[in-house]
């Protein structure tokens, strides 16, 4: 499936200064800008991040009786690599606009799996890390599935804006 982004990714204020009027005199826009603080500009927080992601899913995988996941750097680099990638190119799929499946992606990482994987993603719709996880948990497609599955003991978490990636897998070999 895929999507576009129209959500701006970044919020930019700048102050704007115009002429004063002062106990009847005319100030310079000039002369208003040396007194007003200097313009600045806030980037908004990314709305989901990998840490918060890990935390909710070892929470739902705790009370289902699975040992948390724990954090393969190969499989983090896979998937904040396709989420980078379903951001850029404004879709949510499990394919990659290459045409890589989750499985190349691993292996382009270093990961070669030894066992089951799975990939979980999300897209715009969802404004933070906890609706990424709620959404995956209400699904019927495997997502929730996945988060629950004991067998799996390592993770990678990538997010990229709107978009959210977790790859699940039991060793590498």
């Amino acid at each position: 499936m895929r999507t576009k982004n129209t959500r701006a990714r970044r919020v930019c204020v700048v102050v704007c200064t115009a002429p004063l009027l002062v106990l009847g005199s005319a100030v310079t826009a000039s002369s208003a800008l040396a007194a007003a603080p200097a313009a600045s500009v806030v980037l908004a927080p990314q709305a989901s991040t990998p840490g918060e992601i890990l935390t909710l899913v070892n929470a739902e995988r705790d009370k289902a009786g699975c040992e948390p996941l724990k954090v393969d750097p190969r499989l983090a680099q896979a998937a904040q690599a396709h989420a980078d990638d379903m951001a850029a190119n404004q879709i949510t799929d499990h394919t990659g606009s290459d045409g890589s499946t989750y499985l190349v992606r691993m292996e382009r990482a270093g990961y070669s799996p030894n066992g089951p994987s799975s990939e979980n993603v999300s897209g715009p719709g969802y404004a933070d890390s906890k609706a990424h996880v709620d959404g995956w948990m209400a699904s019927d497609r495997g997502h929730r599935a996945a988060i629950l599955n004991c067998t799996y003991k390592e993770t990678g978490i990538g997010t990229s804006g709107d978009y959210a990636v977790e790859l699940f897998a039991v060793s590498a070999r």
